[in-house]
């Protein structure tokens, strides 16, 4: 079966369900959950997607420091940067609606910067929080390979 996008982001969702049982390596979920500390969930899964890929791509298992390795060598910057492209795009749809939504219930017209201070103060961490757990908000990582 060719790996396409979806089905990269299906084994990813499989693997991160499956107990860690180790690998060859000696990995353990807590070694490798300390390694990713700092990075957005949505990091977390592209990575583990990353990481499934590469061990198909190999046909060996591949640890998740070598994964580590690959990701902040060659794939993560560009990964990150479509990320950041999606968010702000997403977040400029939250903030109309949130004017919108101003303007009906309460009958006065912001003007765009004055909703954005409101649905930044109000809403923003909220929403990052959803945001991160959407399996959208993870841009698959093949395209950056």
């Amino acid at each position: 079966m060719p790996l396409t996008s979806n089905r990269i982001e299906q084994m990813a969702t499989q693997s991160a369900k499956k107990k860690s049982r180790g690998s060859r390596k000696g990995e353990t979920r807590a070694k490798i959950s300390r390694l990713l500390v700092g990075f957005w969930p949505s990091e977390v899964r592209a990575i583990h997607a990353c990481r499934t890929f590469l061990r198909r791509e190999n046909d060996c298992e591949i640890s998740i420091k070598e994964t580590l390795e690959a990701w902040e060598g060659r794939l993560g910057r560009k990964w990150r940067a479509e990320k950041m492209r999606i968010d702000g795009q997403m977040q400029l749809k939250e903030i109309e609606q949130h004017k919108s939504q101003v303007h009906e219930k309460e009958g006065r017209d912001l003007d765009w910067e004055a909703a954005a201070q409101d649905w930044i103060e109000c809403h923003s961490r909220t929403w990052r929080d959803w945001w991160e757990s959407q399996p959208a908000a993870c841009p698959s990582p093949t395209f950056c390979l």
